[in-house]
């Protein structure tokens, strides 16, 4: 399978791989990093001592909309019905954060 692979390809692969694994770790990353600026600043750990937290269930929006996993948005201006009848999507409130989109920070309010 791999017979007449050239090292060019191989170091093509490579660097897919690591752009590919950094990729995925970002979010983790970026998390340990502001964390620890947050302790040498002083600061709350956990939420940066705005004394609240994001919902993680609407994401701070209150709001959760009902769409399917492959519902996307179409472009601002256009319109594609195929011949279907348009709806747009429903939302109910967020029963985790009672509709809010935050609640108040646990480390802050010990």
């Amino acid at each position: 399978m791999f017979e007449n692979i050239t090292a060019s390809e191989i170091a093509g692969y490579s660097v897919g791989a690591l752009l590919l694994s950094a990729t995925i770790s970002a979010s983790k990353l970026d998390s340990f990093v502001s964390i620890s600026q947050r302790s040498s600043l002083g600061m709350c750990k956990r939420c940066g001592d705005l004394k609240m937290i994001a919902c993680s269930k609407c994401k701070g929006s209150g709001l959760i909309k009902q769409r399917g996993p492959f519902d996307f948005i179409t472009a601002v201006g256009e319109k594609q019905d195929f011949g279907l009848k348009a709806t747009s999507p429903s939302s109910s409130s967020c029963t985790n954060c009672l509709a809010r989109g935050h609640f108040s920070c646990p480390e802050c309010s010990k």
